[in-house]
């Protein structure tokens, strides 16, 4: 692959979000994320920012929405995902369901040893800032995996014709040390960089600019090893003089990106924070408004004449302000205060909660608002609200999160941290990736509410209509159980084989036959004595009442 033409190309897709996309970024990182407002403007590091603005309620959602969504999505003290087969009976076999429970916690262990928690909480800063997010996977010899956020500013995204992400760029700057451990020197100095180990002996801070490219490849053999033959491609291109330093590849796609929503015929992502931008901009004209009320209350103007019968006008608490006394007209007086802060205060409450809602932070902070309610109807209203980050959910598990645990799974099988494949998924090893987070959980309720729904409106038309009641025959009670368990990411191990269950049932339905026998031979008794006028000694009840013959057995 030529160099130039892949600087080329990263200039065709950078001239797409300079602009309209860069100058979004920028007001969103202002109002949300100010430690990465260095998008469209010029600041040196250590530089002071600007105090533009005057309220941070954009940055305290902003941060509940991150720490919200990983508590809910990525309880740390909890194995979040869990493997499994797509087909529930294989599930029930004890061996499968012991092979994909060690794998679930084995890749778990991965993610807590490594610097996921870290990354991923800023990985969700930038979701609810900019709206597209980028978080990088890749093996690391120390503690297996590693992971890193980056800023979308320096990323660079293309989508395939099923509008999936599968081209990624994005544009660094290196020391010379830096690249030279990144690349060594005999791939610099291929790369027409011979300078760059000179440098680096003189401690030069210079810094070059590198561009790695992810792309996916139109061929490639599946049988090789070699990196240059894995289905995606990566190259790293120095720009200065436009020539690849280094070819690679990977079988997974290290760049796992991932958008909050997207407009009609958008590649990048819109942010919970572009679409209160408006409300930020008055809200903060508000907080003036109400700290200079508030000011003028405590501090008000003063009304002298313009005689200089008045000198030592001071606002200090105790100070001594002399006027002439023999003007009476020239004695100082405060102007009343015109500003209601107490309207002000009710407004920007107002434009504030309409901004932490944007964030969902009341999905997250639950008991501020579900006051003297039962735990019971706390919970539903709770699941019932988590739905409608469902949307949101949905395409960051589809975008982001699957993704990535496949790639786990690889990275844990290719480093022989897996156990042993059980021979029941000899054939069919197959495997999907299930979420236990509440969040998920409150995705997934959509599966069983409806049956559960339809079954609830069919028992209260059953009371209107006693027909109605022999719809419900429709319904197979076990395989409905069943689905429902399933669903609800329970264990199938827990559950007793079919066949066990079936046997099980047959030998209850016997005892109960044989219990309905003793407790009816008395009564047969009876009235067979009422009829003949005796019990033959010889009869099948005479030696029932006799002990001779025992049901129980």
């Amino acid at each position: 692959m030529d160099g130039k033409a892949l600087v080329k190309k990263f200039d065709s897709m950078n001239s797409y979000a300079i602009g309209n996309w860069k100058n979004l970024w920028q007001e969103c990182a202002d109002w949300a994320m100010p430690t990465n407002d260095n998008i469209n403007r010029v600041r040196y590091e250590g530089m002071e920012k600007s105090p533009q603005r005057m309220i941070d309620t954009c940055i305290e959602a902003n941060y509940n929405f991150a720490a919200g969504f990983y508590s809910h999505m990525f309880p740390p003290n909890s194995v979040w995902a869990k493997y499994r087969h797509p087909n529930p009976m294989l599930m029930a076999d004890e061996s499968v369901a012991y092979y994909f429970e060690q794998v679930s916690r084995i890749v778990h262990q991965l993610l807590i040893g490594s610097n996921f928690a870290q990354e991923e909480f800023q990985s969700l800063l930038c979701m609810g800032a900019f709206g597209t997010n980028c978080l990088t996977l890749e093996e690391d010899e120390k503690d297996i995996i590693r992971f890193r956020n980056h800023i979308i500013d320096n990323v660079r995204i293309e989508e395939n014709n099923l509008g999936a992400v599968d081209t990624i760029a994005r544009e660094f700057k290196l020391t010379p040390r830096q690249a030279i451990q990144q690349y060594g020197v005999e791939a610099l100095k291929a790369a027409g960089l011979e300078q760059i180990e000179q440098e680096a002996q003189d401690y030069k801070h210079k810094k070059y600019t590198f561009i790695q490219f992810i792309m996916p490849r139109a061929s490639y053999d599946k049988s090789s090893k070699k990196a240059i033959n894995k289905p995606f491609a990566s190259y790293h291109i120095n720009r200065e003089r436009g020539t690849v330093v280094q070819e690679s590849g990977f079988d997974y796609n290290p760049y796992k990106v991932a958008r909050f929503t997207k407009g009609n015929d958008e590649v990048y992502g819109r942010s919970p924070m572009s679409m209160v931008l408006g409300t930020a901009r008055r809200t903060n004209v508000i907080y003036r408004s109400m700290v200079l009320a508030a000011e003028q209350r405590a501090n008000s103007q003063w009304l002298v004449p313009d005689d200089d019968s008045v000198t030592n006008i001071s606002n200090r608490a105790g100070a001594i302000i002399k006027w002439r006394a023999t003007n009476p007209n020239g004695k100082p007086e405060r102007l009343p205060p015109c500003g209601d802060s107490g309207l002000a205060f009710e407004m920007y409450q107002v434009h504030e909660k309409q901004i932490k809602q944007m964030f969902f932070n009341h999905l997250f902070r639950p008991l501020e608002d579900y006051r003297n309610m039962t735990a019971t109807e706390v919970n539903e209203r709770m699941t019932t609200d988590m739905m409608t980050l469902s949307p949101f959910v949905s395409r960051y598990l589809n975008e982001h999160v699957n993704p990535m645990m496949e790639h786990l799974f690889y990275i844990a099988q290719k480093k022989n941290l897996l156990p042993e494949i059980p021979a029941a998924l000899q054939e069919d090893p197959s495997y999907e990736i299930d979420y236990v987070g509440r969040l998920s959980m409150a995705t997934k309720s959509f599966e069983t509410m409806g049956a559960i729904n339809t079954l609830r409106v069919f028992g209260e038309l059953s009371q209107m209509d006693p027909n109605m009641q022999a719809s419900l025959q429709n319904v197979q009670p076990d395989k409905l159980f069943r689905e429902i368990w399933y669903a609800n990411s329970s264990s199938m191990n827990a559950l007793k084989d079919p066949s066990e269950l079936e046997a099980e049932r047959a030998a209850q339905m016997e005892m109960m036959q044989q219990q309905q026998m003793i407790n009816a031979a008395p009564k047969m008794a009876d009235a067979a004595q009422k009829v003949s006028g005796a019990v033959d000694s010889t009869s099948i009840v005479n030696q029932i009442e006799q002990g001779d013959i025992d049901l129980g057995q």
